[in-house]
């Protein structure tokens, strides 16, 4: 009796703490706190961000996108599958119906512009964010020799603005047809942008910490030095020649502040410093190495996902929150 007495005891004790483990998940992922200014911004910042890069590219958008562009199109299709739609793909079809080539890039060009201008200003984002993934993964698929980091983050932009209500709050929507939005817990999506990036930028240092060129300075040295990099500042970097330790630094610093990401960034203590690092690092990549989409975009993502946090423990009680329904599982051992 007294062993079946002890197991009893130490079988509720399991129960107990798994309870207690499940909650804090449940908590975690699923805890509604009301909390929507970043979905504002994200949506205002992307869309800010998204028209910029297109209206820089519309000068060359016959030399890039085109039957006429830079490097044929015969070319770039053979690393194109066949199934993929591409903007090619799409004017020979329409070519097929009567429609010349420069009628529909006039119309993918306003078509994008006004696209941008519907998440900007919260008219149906999440459909605009879908038709503009659609048209935006058709021109880069189509000319992948062109395409670069932003244009990646930018088609992950679009996907969470697809997944996220961000036009319930401060939207020309609201405006127009005077909606109260309702209650809607946004955690889960927020949950899975905050571990996908912090996701991105431990393996993004992780790779870099793998080589050695990264620890001794050369990808600085290579980087500052590439043809498009310090073209508006143009610094004389020269002077790096006799103090290298620099360039080693710089390299250690920026493998540090990556794969640490994960775990500084989620510490509340510590949370402000290393995301004021982060911001820092890619403001230096935006002026030295003149990848300013790319910088803006990664800035977008690490203020949307945890400046606001900030804010969260002063107006919400995690102890008094409540659970959408819609999300709550049943608990261990209920």
């Amino acid at each position: 009796m007294k062993i079946l007495f002890l197991l009893m005891n130490s079988n509720t004790k399991v129960m107990k703490n798994l309870n207690a483990f499940y909650t804090k998940i449940e908590n975690f992922f699923f805890r509604q706190d009301n909390q929507t200014e970043f979905l504002s911004f994200f949506r205002i910042a992307i869309g800010i961000v998204i028209l910029l890069q297109f209206t820089a590219v519309l000068p060359d958008f016959e030399k890039l996108f085109s039957s006429n562009s830079i490097i044929p199109q015969d070319i770039m299709s053979v690393f194109t599958p066949d199934w993929l739609i591409t903007f090619q793909k799409i004017v020979s079809f329409l070519q097929t119906l009567g429609i010349e080539e420069s009628a529909t890039i006039a119309i993918t060009k306003v078509s994008f512009i006004t696209l941008c201008v519907f998440i900007i200003t919260g008219f149906y984002s999440r459909i605009s964010a879908l038709l503009l993934l659609i048209l935006q993964i058709a021109l880069l698929k189509g000319s992948s020799f062109f395409a670069y980091g932003a244009d990646f983050f930018t088609s992950m932009s679009l996907f969470y603005l697809i997944l996220f209500p961000a036009d319930q709050h401060f939207s020309l929507r609201n405006f127009i047809f005077s909606r109260n939005p309702g209650p809607m817990n946004i955690t889960p999506v927020k949950r899975l942008f905050q571990i996908h990036v912090s996701i991105a930028y431990f393996f993004s240092g992780l790779d870099k910490a793998l080589g050695f060129n990264w620890w001794n300075g050369e990808s600085i040295w290579k980087a500052i030095h590439l043809p498009y990099s310090n073209r508006d500042l143009t610094i004389d970097f020269s002077w790096l020649i006799e103090h290298s330790y620099i360039l080693s630094l710089i390299g250690w610093t920026t493998i540090i502040i990556e794969m640490c990401y994960p775990f500084f960034i989620w510490y509340k203590p510590t949370q402000k410093t290393w995301l004021f690092l982060t911001i820092s690092m890619h403001i230096g990549i935006a002026l030295v190495l003149n990848l300013y989409y790319f910088s803006a975009i990664m800035i977008v993502w690490n203020i949307t996902n945890f400046y606001f946090e900030q804010t969260v423990k002063k107006t919400v009680s995690s102890s008094k929150k409540k659970i959408s329904a819609e999300y709550i599982p049943k608990q261990i051992g209920s």
